[in-house]
């Protein structure tokens, strides 16, 4: 059984960002002990991953804005920034 209470909501950009901000003091603590690491790792890069979506997606509708003309956004899909080997964009 699902209900609206247990269904999760996706996450807006603004929050993951803040959600990542606490992360990064949480990881930055030196109280903060390996065991608790691990899950905050985790959880920060499914918000980077997260993160990334939703700008991709932002970037389509914008470029969708831009030429109006063009039916079929997949026919110039944005390519991907370069990466470092950490998985972050070097843009």
């Amino acid at each position: 059984m699902t209900t609206s209470a247990t269904k999760k909501q996706p996450i807006r950009f603004e929050q993951a960002m803040s959600r990542l901000e606490q992360i990064i003091q949480l990881l930055d603590n030196p109280e903060t002990g390996l065991e608790e690491m691990i899950p905050l790792v985790e959880e920060g890069l499914s918000l980077i991953r997260s993160s990334k979506e939703l700008l991709k997606n932002a970037e389509l509708r914008i470029r969708t804005l831009e030429n109006p003309q063009e039916t079929a956004p997949e026919a110039t899909p944005p390519q991907p920034a370069p990466q470092n080997d950490d998985g972050f964009s070097l843009q």
